[in-house]
């Protein structure tokens, strides 16, 4: 079974784009700082009605929820978190167990 982690968030309105830039660097390094990430994918939101306001998203593959338990306590991602919830305003996340 494969998990996708997706993580859905908005920056507060004072962010820069330069603060916004580290984020998404922090966030596309992960995979060569932690092996449990199989892939990730990332991007802005186009924009849907029903999006709840969300502007960024992050897709993450895992093997397995062993593989993903291992992301979340691993030091890369705790400092990612260090410096990405300062900048955010609302973040969502959701797992998904998947044969593909």
């Amino acid at each position: 079974m494969t998990i996708h982690h997706i993580v859905l968030f908005t920056f507060k309105p004072e962010v820069t784009p330069e603060q916004r830039r580290d984020v998404k660097d922090c966030i596309n390094a992960l995979p060569s700082q932690i092996p449990a990430i199989q892939s990730l994918v990332t991007g802005e939101t186009v924009f849907n009605h029903l999006g709840h306001g969300y502007e960024e998203g992050v897709i993450f593959l895992f093997e397995n929820v062993a593989k993903l338990n291992e992301y979340r306590s691993h030091k890369a991602h705790l400092d990612y978190q260090g410096l990405a919830r300062p900048l955010t305003e609302a973040i969502l996340i959701f797992d998904i167990e998947s044969a593909a």
